[in-house]
Protein backbone atom coordinates (compact mmCIF):
# COMPACT_ATOMS: atom_id res chain seq x y z
CA UNK A 1 0.00 0.00 0.00
CA UNK A 2 1.16 3.39 -1.00
CA UNK A 3 1.69 5.96 1.80
CA UNK A 4 0.91 9.55 1.13
CA UNK A 5 3.91 11.71 1.22
CA UNK A 6 4.10 15.25 2.85
CA UNK A 7 4.87 18.65 0.75
CA UNK A 8 7.99 18.41 3.26
CA UNK A 9 9.06 15.20 1.81
CA UNK A 10 9.05 16.42 -1.78
CA UNK A 11 10.44 20.09 -0.99
CA UNK A 12 13.24 17.96 0.23
CA UNK A 13 13.45 16.74 -3.04
CA UNK A 14 12.50 19.63 -5.70
CA UNK A 15 12.48 23.35 -3.18
CA UNK A 16 9.95 24.70 -6.05
CA UNK A 17 7.19 22.15 -4.35
CA UNK A 18 5.62 23.68 -1.36
CA UNK A 19 5.88 27.32 -2.30
CA UNK A 20 3.02 29.75 -2.94
CA UNK A 21 1.70 30.17 -6.51
CA UNK A 22 2.90 34.16 -5.92
CA UNK A 23 6.21 32.83 -5.14
CA UNK A 24 6.15 30.61 -7.71
CA UNK A 25 5.97 33.92 -10.39
CA UNK A 26 8.20 35.47 -8.90
CA UNK A 27 10.75 32.70 -9.03
CA UNK A 28 9.47 32.94 -12.73
CA UNK A 29 9.87 36.46 -12.97
CA UNK A 30 13.26 36.39 -11.54
CA UNK A 31 14.11 33.80 -14.27
CA UNK A 32 12.93 36.47 -16.78
CA UNK A 33 15.22 38.76 -15.52
CA UNK A 34 18.54 37.00 -15.40
CA UNK A 35 17.89 36.18 -18.97
CA UNK A 36 18.46 39.62 -19.67
CA UNK A 37 21.22 40.50 -18.03
CA UNK A 38 24.44 40.69 -19.11
CA UNK A 39 27.36 40.30 -16.36
CA UNK A 40 30.40 39.00 -17.71
CA UNK A 41 32.23 38.48 -14.28
CA UNK A 42 29.19 36.54 -12.40
CA UNK A 43 26.59 35.65 -14.72
CA UNK A 44 24.62 33.71 -11.93
CA UNK A 45 24.30 37.01 -10.49
CA UNK A 46 21.55 39.68 -11.38
CA UNK A 47 20.07 43.28 -11.16
CA UNK A 48 16.05 44.00 -11.00
CA UNK A 49 15.73 47.20 -12.65
CA UNK A 50 12.41 48.71 -11.84
CA UNK A 51 11.95 45.36 -10.20
CA UNK A 52 8.45 46.70 -8.27
CA UNK A 53 6.93 48.50 -10.84
CA UNK A 54 7.67 45.75 -13.80
CA UNK A 55 6.32 42.94 -11.66
CA UNK A 56 3.43 45.27 -10.52
CA UNK A 57 2.62 44.84 -14.52
CA UNK A 58 1.67 41.16 -13.49
CA UNK A 59 0.01 41.52 -10.35
CA UNK A 60 2.80 41.37 -8.00
CA UNK A 61 2.05 43.92 -5.24
CA UNK A 62 4.98 45.20 -2.84
CA UNK A 63 3.61 43.20 -0.19
CA UNK A 64 3.68 39.89 -2.48
CA UNK A 65 6.89 40.96 -3.62
CA UNK A 66 8.71 40.56 -0.09
CA UNK A 67 6.75 37.34 0.53
CA UNK A 68 8.14 36.25 -2.03
CA UNK A 69 11.69 36.79 -1.94
CA UNK A 70 11.18 35.47 2.32
CA UNK A 71 9.70 32.48 0.56
CA UNK A 72 12.55 31.95 -1.89
CA UNK A 73 15.53 32.76 0.53
CA UNK A 74 13.63 30.36 3.25
CA UNK A 75 13.98 27.51 0.61
CA UNK A 76 17.15 28.28 -0.46
CA UNK A 77 16.53 29.31 -3.84
CA UNK A 78 17.50 32.79 -3.87
CA UNK A 79 20.36 34.37 -2.79
CA UNK A 80 20.98 38.77 -2.43
CA UNK A 81 23.71 40.84 -1.52
CA UNK A 82 23.76 44.89 -1.90
CA UNK A 83 26.89 46.25 -3.65
CA UNK A 84 27.03 50.19 -4.42
CA UNK A 85 23.34 50.46 -3.12
CA UNK A 86 22.42 48.22 -5.71
CA UNK A 87 20.33 44.62 -4.75
CA UNK A 88 21.87 41.89 -6.82
CA UNK A 89 19.98 38.43 -6.85
CA UNK A 90 21.61 35.06 -7.12
CA UNK A 91 19.00 32.10 -8.33
CA UNK A 92 19.56 28.48 -7.38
Amino acid sequence: MMQNKSVDFYSNINPLVGLSAKAMRLYVAFEVFRSQTDAQDKPEWFLTPNRDEILGKIGLSKTDIDTGISELIAAKLLEIQSKNSDQWYCLK
